[in-house]
This record gives structure tokens, sequence and C-alpha cells, in this order.
């Protein structure tokens, strides 16, 4: 029973990404802050550090807009109650900078729902 519960697991993570994407796109802030644990960090392609809090109010106020986000290639691997995704991405933001980038998110299970508790993003690809 676990190892068909793994790759399904695995998929619902993979999911869970896109869907992030979506909601960025689209301006479900809520549904985004749903996801972000409240003990979020994300580490940008400048070394800057974001809090959840922080991030969504950038999103929220449009001081950071993502126009259009194209996922190139992910993987996920579960490991109980923790998940890491790597995957590469085409991120077009703030009314046309495009970005190559390679990220990193790292999920806990908690409650019973995923949370994402790491987002690493670097350039590259």
């Amino acid at each position: 029973m676990y190892a068909l519960a793994q790759p399904a697991t695995e998929e619902e993570i993979l999911q869970l990404s896109l869907k992030k994407f979506e909601w960025k796109t689209s301006g479900k802030f809520d549904l985004l802050a749903g996801l972000f644990d409240d003990e979020l960090v994300f580490v940008h392609i400048t070394g800057q550090i974001t809090t959840k809090e922080n991030w969504i109010n950038q999103l929220k106020t449009k001081r950071f807009v993502y126009n259009k986000i194209e996922q190139k290639e992910a993987s996920a691997k579960v490991y109980g109650t923790a998940a890491v995704l790597v995957g590469k991405a085409k991120f077009t933001v703030n009314g046309g900078s495009v970005y190559n980038l390679v990220y990193t998110e790292v999920y806990a299970k908690k409650n019973n729902k995923w949370k994402l508790i790491n987002l690493h993003t670097t350039s590259g690809y």
C-alpha cells in the first residue's frame, strides 16, 4: 500500500506547485497565503529573504507582479511528512522582466495539509 501512496503524494506536491503558480499570476493571493506556512522562508535570486506576511503584502500591493510563469520541469520526492520539489521555470514579472530560474520548494504536512515552508530560487538553466 505504501508504494502506491508515494507516487500519488508526489503528484499532489507537483500539482500544488502548479496551482501556486496559477494563484500568483491570477491574483488569488488568499489561496496562496493558505498554502504558505506562517513561518515560510523565501530566499529570492538576489539573496533577499522574505517572510510570508511580507511577500503576500508585496503581491497584494503590486510592488511585485507575476505576469506569467511557465514551468519547464519539476520533480518531487516525499519523505514522510516532508516533501521536496525541484523545478525549472521561466518567470515573467513586473511587466516584462524575464528570469529562467531553478527553484526548490520544501513542504511539511501540518494538520493534514501540505504547507510550503521554504522556497529558494536561483538563476540558471
